[in-house]
């Protein structure tokens, strides 16, 4: 669970007159897309509320009756509270729509729970909610509009609002009116709606948001990435409101709390020793108190060893402060003393609780906590583990290197690289080589490391991270510069996060010559240190096997079991069985082009791997 700036430039689909890099928008998590749940109670009764704060990645069932929207904390730029709603142009997969084409086509729902609206008041009956095109990814053309629409229970749904697509700096001017270099402020736009109708005063009212998405086409397959990106937060349905009820009793977290570390936002737990007098020093809390007036809140932190199951002391405070009316606040915490001790463990995962209390009684309390996960594995990272962008470059044999600086000196193992799909997924799984170079006064010199040829290996899940291993390990004293180089010009889409902004240590070449990115944000990709373990590599096995050739055509072969009597069972991206059958080798040559897990049942235990179907 799995979280600001808009990014310039951003090109989907172009096809570039001389080489150079790119950022497209991503395909989002995995999620069931068109899956209707069961529901979980009886019709829901007034007031219908949801601001999207929960600590999951799915609409929550009680309320919504699908799961195609993207609960998440990084797409919404100064969004109401902690966590929006987010629309985009892909399945449940992850993966482009079967009808997805270049014109506008049906994309994403996200359809209310039926509610009882039998007894309310019609005269005084309003759903609002907040919107907000682009945010931190896509901005949808004017085609691609978001919609709204309401029913009775009797099958028939009603157009009752609609927005075509804009950018994000257009719809900060023309809709919220914002003037430039405005402070930090609510970015999202509020809608008020009336429900006057007689006929939808029944029990089986229901209402639903959905988008209209296009892709940039086909000339560049590897460039069409995700896009059309709506964010939306805080809907809203009751009665004994009016047109002027814009304002709400509530303060609420907007963001979870940044990284407890300074210059990363993980290290190895076995440098974290070396690393706590520079890295440990402070806790930012994003505030913002919705109502018109003051409101006074006290600021609580709990840290929990969570594979301990324990929390280090009692809550710490921050004291009671007083928030004005409609303002943003950052309310910095620094540690008097470090509240994460080194320990001899292989890694270590703390979670940290922030929570708002007040003594009033809010419209809604959900959004006054948050939660931040801050784990020390086997590797060194800058982002935040969610993609926003994809960032790939378009040149044969170009290179790009990403500078770290290890705590201590150890050896260099392998990296951990985050792709993302491209439209088809082939279109980007080209060879390439992973490599290491010397740090030459801030630029990559001298290349240490450029090993076999490896592939992509999208993993059928977003935000993933796949392990590549170097064939010898390098010993790193000092800094080092990690990246790859490409075998075709067609781009990796190597995952970008636009939340944390290490871009000073990123570059790339494709004429001979290294040049600083030109773009803002953290690349996904992350050195490992010491040795190769699961902590982020993709298994369910201690066993070393991997298939093969993948992406496969016609044969796809087991490799690393000491005999051939298993099973294998393989699956589509939804988890339903499409083929059994006994051996490591197996015919997928009837099998549609795609994602797939193929199941391996060996001496009583189970291995799960993933494979690209050309």
């Amino acid at each position: 669970m799995n979280r600001i700036i808009a990014i310039a430039a951003l090109i989907l689909g172009a096809m570039p007159l001389t080489a150079q890099e790119f950022l497209t928008a991503p395909a989002l998590p995995v999620r069931q897309q068109t899956v209707r749940l069961q529901s979980v109670s009886s019709t829901l009764q007034l007031p219908f509320i949801d601001d999207f704060s929960s600590d999951s990645n799915a609409p929550d069932q009680q309320l919504w009756t699908d799961r195609g929207v993207w609960i998440n904390n990084t797409f919404g730029i100064n969004p109401y509270s902690v966590g929006v709603a987010t629309f985009d142009a892909i399945d449940s997969d992850g993966l482009h729509y079967g009808h997805a084409s270049s014109t506008p086509y049906l994309a994403d729902f996200l359809t209310s729970q039926p509610i009882d609206l039998s007894k309310a008041d019609s005269t005084t009956t309003y759903l609002s909610f907040y919107y907000q095109p682009q945010g931190n990814g896509n901005a949808p053309e004017e085609c691609d509009s978001l919609v709204l629409q309401i029913t009775s229970g009797d099958g028939v749904w009603t157009n009752l609002w609609a927005m075509a697509g804009t950018d994000l700096p257009t719809f900060r001017k023309n809709v919220l009116h914002l003037q430039p270099n405005r402070p930090d402020t609510l970015e999202f736009a509020l809608v008020m709606l009336p429900i006057r109708q007689s006929k939808y005063f029944t029990d089986k009212f229901q209402f639903r948001f959905f988008n209209y998405a296009s892709l940039a086409g086909s000339f560049n397959p590897s460039a069409t990435i995700n896009c059309d990106h709506w964010n939306i937060d805080f809907v809203y349905l009751n009665d004994g409101r009016s047109a002027s009820d814009t304002v709400f009793y509530d303060i609420a977290i907007v963001e979870p709390a940044a990284t407890v570390l300074k210059n990363y936002t993980s290290v190895p737990w076995s440098h974290y020793e070396s690393a706590i007098n520079t890295e440990n020093t402070r806790l930012n809390i994003h505030i913002r108190n919705h109502w018109e007036r003051t409101m006074k809140a006290e600021v609580r932190i709990r840290i929990k060893d969570v594979d301990r199951g324990v929390y280090l002391k009692d809550s710490i405070t921050m004291g009671t402060g007083n928030y004005d009316g409609q303002e943003n606040n950052n309310r910095l915490y620094a540690y008097d003393d470090n509240p994460i001790v080194y320990d001899n463990r292989e890694s270590a995962t703390y979670l940290f609780e922030c929570e708002l209390y007040t003594d009033k009684d809010e419209l809604i309390r959900g959004n006054n906590r948050s939660y931040t996960y801050q784990h020390f594995g086997n590797y060194y990272a800058y982002d935040d583990g969610t993609a926003e962008n994809a960032y790939g470059v378009d040149a044969a044999s170009s290179q790009v290197a990403y500078l770290y600086t290890p705590y201590k000196a150890d050896e260099l193992v392998g990296l951990s690289i985050c792709f993302l799909p491209s439209n088809p997924v082939e279109s980007a799984a080209d060879n390439f080589f992973i490599c290491a170079w010397e740090n030459n006064n801030g630029k990559p010199g001298r290349q240490l490391r450029c090993d076999e040829m490896m592939r992509p290996a999208f993993s059928g899940q977003m935000n993933e991270f796949m392990t590549f291993e170097f064939s010898e390990p390098l010993t790193v004293d000092k800094s080092v510069f990690v990246g790859w180089q490409q075998t075709s010009k067609l781009r990796l889409n190597v995952g970008w996060d636009v939340n944390r902004f290490s871009q000073s240590k990123i570059f790339y070449n494709t004429t001979g010559n290294w040049l600083p990115t030109s773009f803002t944000g953290s690349l996904m990709l992350r050195p490992i240190f010491g040795s190769i373990t699961t902590d982020i590599a993709d298994t369910e096995s201690k066993i070393s096997l991997s298939v093969y050739p993948n992406p496969a055509s016609d044969w796809l072969t087991i490799s690393g079991l000491d005999d051939d009597n298993c099973q294998l069972t393989i699956c589509n991206a939804v988890g339903q069985t499409i083929l059994c059958a006994q051996g490591t080798h197996v015919n997928v040559s009837n099998l549609q082009s795609g994602i797939y897990i193929v199941r391996i049942n060996h001496n009583g235990g189970t291995s799960a791997l993933k494979f690209i179907k050309k």
